[in-house]
């Protein structure tokens, strides 16, 4: 019992830690471009986790192939969302993001024909109005922050689907690795056509934060903790990343907040939570 509230605990603090680095991101975007961020927070992450990984003796050839191939679409997943946080406000970056979770069975749907449950169906409708009202409603024109952050949904929930997939037969320390490090060099060919930097204070503290805490360190919480939960479990409680990010941009002045807003958040919640819910046990009239 004692391990469960740890893990409990353990993923908690990585959800708050997720949510209050959207804001972190969001001002250190004003000293630095997107691509030379992504390079050198993912770049230190994956050393991080390559010293962890060879130290534990889980980095086997194995890892390599797959790796890459997550690697570069955690990448597209990464690019999209610190290109749009340019333009949108750090916590409906992070309600959009989030969407993720009601993209990730039709994902599945799509990559391997799994059938898709009811409350994905809910919850996925709930989304589409939460979007709307998060955005300023129907009739409203999304920014361009907007369409990266959900293409950046769409590339996380295509992540999820491989992972689960990759992560069978290699070591995830190993896998998380790799493709760290690849999401690192992929954005190194932009990065050296970004305008230079000045190093400062704010850019170190947010480089090392985000690369050592909420990449390397969050990850190994993650992975601990998924263990000791149920699937469902985990993903409510993920489910106050957005909100923690919605905390943080609010008390340093990022965005106020509009029962608009407020109403647009809810329903994304609702349906994230909706989306991960266990079926109903019953019988296929279609089974044999």
């Amino acid at each position: 019992m004692r391990t469960h509230w740890l893990a409990v605990a353990a993923l908690f603090l990585v959800a708050s830690a997720w949510g209050a680095t959207f804001t972190l991101v969001k001002s250190v975007l004003a000293h630095i471009a997107p691509e030379p961020f992504i390079v050198l927070r993912f770049v230190l992450a994956g050393a991080v986790l390559m010293i962890l990984a060879l130290a534990f003796r889980q980095l086997p050839r194995a890892a390599i192939a797959p790796g890459v191939i997550l690697g570069l679409v955690l990448f597209g997943a990464y690019w999209c969302q610190t290109r749009g946080l340019l333009t949108i406000s750090p916590s409906r970056s992070a309600f959009l993001t989030g969407l993720y979770v009601v993209i990730v069975p039709f994902a599945d749907r799509i990559l391997y024909a799994t059938r898709i449950p009811f409350g994905a169906w809910i919850g996925s409708a709930l989304a589409l109005l939460g979007t709307a009202l998060l955005i300023g409603g129907f009739n409203a024109r999304p920014a361009i922050g907007d369409a990266l952050t959900i293409v950046c949904a769409v590339c996380s929930a295509l992540h999820v689907v491989l992972s689960a997939k990759y992560s069978v037969n290699v070591p995830a320390l190993g896998l998380a690795a790799v493709q760290v490090l690849v999401v690192g060099g992929a954005a190194a060919p932009a990065s050296a056509l970004a305008p230079r930097f000045a190093w400062s204070p704010e850019v170190v503290f947010a480089i090392v934060f985000t690369a050592v805490v909420t990449t390397a360190l969050a990850f190994v919480a993650l992975m601990w903790g998924q263990a000791r939960v149920t699937a469902t479990e985990a993903a409510v409680i993920l489910a106050f990343e957005p909100v923690a990010a919605s905390i943080t941009s609010t008390v340093f002045g990022h965005e106020p907040v509009t029962p608009m807003f407020l109403s647009g958040a809810a329903l994304i919640l609702t349906a994230i939570v909706l989306s991960q819910l266990p079926e109903s046990p019953r019988r296929d009239p279609l089974a044999q």
